[in-house]
C-alpha cells in the first residue's frame, strides 16, 4: 500500500481511511441492491415452484420441488432407479421428481409417452451424451431421427444378423476356449477357480461389438492391456449420468472439478474411438459388408435413397460399441446371477438346451435357438427384474401440451415412466420381487383360469415405439447364443455353492446394478466345469 492506495485491476482501494469509507458507501448501494434482487428472485422461484408451478399439485420428495440436484445426487450414487421406485411406493403412481419433471407409473402412460404418435420429443439433456455429433439415441428432431433410423435398422434385420454371425461365433468360441483352458489349469477337480463373470462378460461383449462393428478384435479376455476403454467408459458415465439430470453443472466447467476421474475416462474413451474410426476408415479393403460399418456405408434410406454422411456413419457405429457392449454384458451378468442363484431355473434351462441341440455345431442363430422358450423366458425375466439402465427415459411435451394417462400435461414439461418401477408394479406382475421365468409363457393360472395380469404390456428394457433400441435383435440373439453355448459345454455353479447345488431348492436374491447411464455391476462369482471332463 502506497500513498495512492492499492490497485487490484478493476478494484482500486484508496489509501486513506475516510476515502475508503466513501468508496464503500459509493459501491455499497448498488452491491446491496444487486444482492437483494438476487435473493428476491431466488425466493420468487422457490415460492413459484412450491405453490404455483403446474406440477405443484403432484407429490414427491421435498427437495425435488425446488431443484434438479435431488435427482442428480441419486444419479451420482447410482441408485436413481431404486429411488424412483421407492418414491412411487411412498407417493403413488404420479410423482414429481424435479421442478419440471413428472413420472407416471402405469401402462397407459408408458404408451402415451413412448408409443408411436406420442406428443413428446427427446429430452434436451440427452445432448450431453453426444456433443460432437448427434446419433439415433440423442436426436431430438423426429424427421431426422426417422430418416437415420430407417438406414441404421437395416443392420439388425434377420438377414444382417446372419451376415455378422461368423464374427459373433468366433469371439464366443475364443471365450469358451478360455474357460476350458482355465478349467484344465485348475486344481479344483475340473472346475475353474472362482471368476467374477461380470468382468468376463465385459470382455466378451466389448470384443464382439468392436469386431462386428469395425472388424477390430482387441481380444481383451487374453490381453489385459487392451481393457482400458471398458473402465474408461464406466468412469465417464458417472459424470454423464449426473449431467442428464442437471446439465447446468457444466457452467463454468464445474463438472470438471466435480468429476475429474470421469473427465480422464471420457478423454481416454474418446481417444480410443477416434483411433478405432481412423483405422477402419483406412481399411478400404474391408468393403464386403461383413461388418456393420461397411454394411451401413452402402445402405440407403428406403424412402429417399439417401445414404448416411461420413459423420453420421461414424457416430452411429461408435454408438454401437458404447451402448451395445455395456448393456449386453450387464444383461449377461444378470442372467448368470439368476441361473446360478435358482436351482430350479438352472435345471430347466440346462435340460432344455441339452435336449434341443444334439451337437455344438447346431447352436447358431435361427429357429432352433429361438425355440429355447425357457431360456428366452429366463432372459426376459432377468431384464424385468434387473434392467440395465432402469431409471427414466425423459421426454419433453411438445407445443400445445399432451394427454398422458388421461391427464393434461403442459408443453415443456419433462415426463417419463421409470423402467425399474413399472417392471416391479404389482398391478402388472404378481409377486413382482420374485424371479419367475414361467410368467412369460404361462397362459393360465394353476387353477386353469386365464391370467388376470398383463405381464407383457409394461415391459421396456429396450424401450418401446419409434425410439426403442435399434440393436435389440443383435443383443437378444447374442445373449441367447452365449448361454446356449455355456449350458451345452459347461456345468455352472456359484463359487460359494458345492457341486450338486442344482439338486437343492435354492432361490435367487435380486441382482442390483448401479445406474450411471449404463449399468455398473459386480459378480456373480462363478465356477465352470467342462461337461466333457
Amino acid at each position: 500500500m502506497d500513498s495512492k492506495g492499492i490497485d487490484l485491476g478493476a478494484l482500486h482501494f484508496p489509501a486513506d481511511l475516510p476515502a475508503l469509507q466513501l468508496w464503500v458507501k459509493k459501491i455499497g448501494g448498488p452491491l446491496i441492491a444487486s444482492l437483494a434482487s438476487l435473493l428476491l428472485y431466488g425466493l420468487y422461484v422457490l415460492v413459484y415452484r412450491a405453490l404455483f408451478h403446474p406440477l405443484a399439485k403432484y407429490p414427491g420428495p421435498f427437495l425435488a420441488k425446488f431443484t434438479n440436484l435431488y435427482s442428480a445426487y441419486h444419479a451420482w450414487k447410482g441408485d436413481i432407479h431404486l429411488d424412483i421406485y421407492r418414491c412411487h411406493q411412498k407417493y403413488g403412481e404420479y410423482l414429481r421428481y424435479a421442478p419440471n419433471r413428472l413420472l407416471i407409473n402405469n401402462v397407459n402412460a408408458l404408451y402415451d409417452v413412448y408409443g408411436h404418435g406420442s406428443k413428446v420429443k427427446k429430452y434436451k439433456n440427452y445432448r450431453v451424451l453426444a456433443q460432437q455429433a448427434p446419433n439415433t439415441l440423442t436426436l431430438s428432431n423426429k424427421v431426422q431421427h426417422a430418416r437415420r433410423r430407417r438406414v441404421v435398422a437395416q443392420a439388425f434385420s434377420e438377414t444382417s444378423l446372419r451376415r455378422f454371425e461368423p464374427k459373433v461365433q468366433s469371439v464366443l468360441e475364443r471365450f469358451c476356449q478360455h474357460l476350458r483352458s482355465a478349467a484344465n489349469e485348475s486344481t479344483e477337480k475340473g472346475w475353474t477357480s472362482p471368476r467374477d463373470i461380470s468382468k468376463d462378460f465385459n470382455y466378451l461383449a466389448f470384443d464382439t461389438m468392436t469386431t462386428v462393428s469395425f472388424s477390430s478384435d482387441f481380444d481383451t479376455i487374453r490381453n489385459p492391456e487392451n481393457r482400458y476403454p471398458i473402465g474408461a467408459l464406466e468412469e465417464s458415465n458417472v459424470r454423464l449420468g449426473v449431467l442428464l439430470q442437471e446439465s447446468k453443472l457444466t457452467s463454468f466447467n464445474l463438472d470438471q472439478y466435480l468429476f475429474p476421474a470421469s473427465i480422464v475416462g471420457r478423454n481416454q474413451f474418446v481417444g480410443f474411438l477416434r483411433k478405432l474410426l481412423k483405422k477402419r476408415l483406412q481399411d478400404v479393403g474391408l468393403s464386403d459388408g461383413k461388418d456393420i460399418f461397411a454394411f451401413l456405408k452402402d445402405c440407403k434410406d428406403p424412402d429417399t435413397g439417401a445414404e448416411l454422411s461420413p459423420k453420421e456413419l461414424s457416430t452411429e457405429t461408435a454408438l454401437f460399441v458404447v451402448a451395445g457392449s455395456d448393456t449386453t454384458s450387464a444383461s449377461m451378468a444378470g442372467v448368470a446371477h439368476y441361473l446360478t442363484g435358482s436351482s430350479s431355473t438352472y435345471r430347466k434351462a440346462a435340460e432344455e438346451v441339452r435336449t434341443t441341440f444334439s451337437s455344438l455345431d447346431e447352436i447358431v442363430f435361427g429357429p432352433k435357438l429361438n425355440s429355447c422358450a425357457y431360456l428366452r423366458a429366463v432372459i426376459d425375466e432377468t431384464l424385468r427384474m434387473s434392467p440395465p439402465g432402469g431409471a427414466a427415459l425423459w421426454r419433453e411435451v411438445e407445443t400445445g401440451g399432451a394427454l398422458i394417462d388421461g391427464t393434461y400435461v403442459p408443453e415443456g414439461t419433462d415426463v417419463a415412466v421409470g423402467i425399474y418401477s413399472i417392471h416391479h408394479h404389482d398391478s402388472y406382475y404378481k409377486e413382482p420381487l420374485k424371479f419367475d421365468p414361467e410368467r412369460w409363457f404361462r397362459p393360465v393360472n394353476e387353477d386353469g383360469t386365464a391370467r388376470a395380469d398383463t405381464a407383457r404390456q409394461p415391459y421396456m428394457p429396450f424401450s418401446i415405439g419409434s425410439r426403442s433400441c435399434v440393436g435389440k435383435p443383435l443383443a437378444l440373439a447374442q445373449i441367447m447364443l452365449t448361454f446356449a453355448r455355456l449350458l451345452w459345454e459347461f456345468d455352472l455353479r456359484r463359487a460359494d455353492n458345492e457341486p450338486g447345488w442344482e439338486e437343492k431348492d435354492i432361490t435367487p436374491i435380486e441382482y442390483k446394478f448401479r445406474d450411471h447411464v449404463s449399468a455398473r455391476k459386480d459378480g456373480p462369482v462363478v465356477c465352470f466345469k467342462p461337461r466333457s471332463s
